[in-house]
């Protein structure tokens, strides 16, 4: 992947986390009564119905979890505010990747217009009744589907995935996600390696390390450590550990010659 490339999805990973982020915050605030500050009112609004009553009860056991591991009411929000972020972007870019390689129907690239979602649709017709017509539970489904295999991005039983970005959140989402500029990154196996990278910005790392020259937490040891291995690092390393050792153990007799880019021989 090349800088320019890189540069982009830089920029998007970053546009993204930060409407996510607000969502997730005005929901938390707006809807459940946990506010920034930490805050967590005693009683919910008379305005949640029973199925809200649940989710803030999970939210509230959830952000009480960590400020049991230590983080003070504030940290413990934003913490759980950058999970909820953080795990519906990898989901959406998962989505997008697996659109690229032909392993799941259209279903993002072109939101509600998606192929896949029209095909949802059209075996359930009563879905266009919803506000969204339906296109939640269709993506909710796929995430179903898609957790049988890889159970820990697309579990929809964890705590961060309590929260779902509304209408006009995962409006925004979709068209940061479907830039034209980004077109050649979904079908590049390093484009989530980098996403994960660039969720952490510059900005962070550099003010984590003037406040403080060692780690203070975790969270803090894997924002300042956190750094995406390019693929020829990886080879690089890889034919010169375990390539290195079968072309020894076989005198150079074999096909790994030709095929590792990086073995330095002797």
């Amino acid at each position: 992947m090349d800088q320019a490339l890189r540069n982009q999805l830089q920029r998007v990973t970053q546009d993204a986390r930060q409407l996510l982020e607000a969502e997730v915050a005005e929901q938390l605030e707006g809807t459940y009564d946990i506010l920034p500050d930490g805050m967590i009112h005693d009683k919910p609004g008379a305005h949640l119905n029973d199925r809200e009553h649940l989710t803030r009860r999970k939210l509230v056991d959830a952000i009480q979890h960590r400020v049991a591991g230590g983080k003070t009411s504030y940290e413990a929000v934003a913490d759980y505010t950058r999970e909820v972020a953080f795990t519906v972007l990898n989901r959406f870019i998962a989505l997008k990747m697996l659109e690229a390689r032909n392993l799941v129907q259209q279903c993002v690239s072109r939101g509600e217009l998606s192929s896949g979602f029209k095909e949802f649709v059209g075996l359930a017709s009563g879905l266009a009744e919803l506000p969204d017509k339906g296109y939640r539970l269709y993506l909710e489904c796929l995430f179903d589907e898609l957790s049988i295999e890889v159970k820990i991005l697309f579990d929809r039983r964890d705590v961060a995935s309590l929260l779902w970005p509304r209408r006009q959140a995962l409006t925004g989402l979709l068209t940061i996600l479907n830039q034209p500029q980004l077109a050649s990154a979904w079908d590049q196996d390093e484009t989530i390696g980098w996403v994960y990278q660039y969720f952490n910005s510059s900005e962070e790392r550099r003010k984590m390390r003037d406040e403080s020259q060692t780690p203070r937490s975790s969270h803090e040891l894997a924002v300042r450590n956190q750094f995406f291995t390019p693929r020829y690092v990886v080879e690089f390393l890889t034919d010169n550990t375990l390539g290195r050792l079968w072309y020894e153990i076989r005198q150079g007799d074999t096909r790994l010659k030709e095929q590792c880019r990086y073995l330095v021989r002797r």
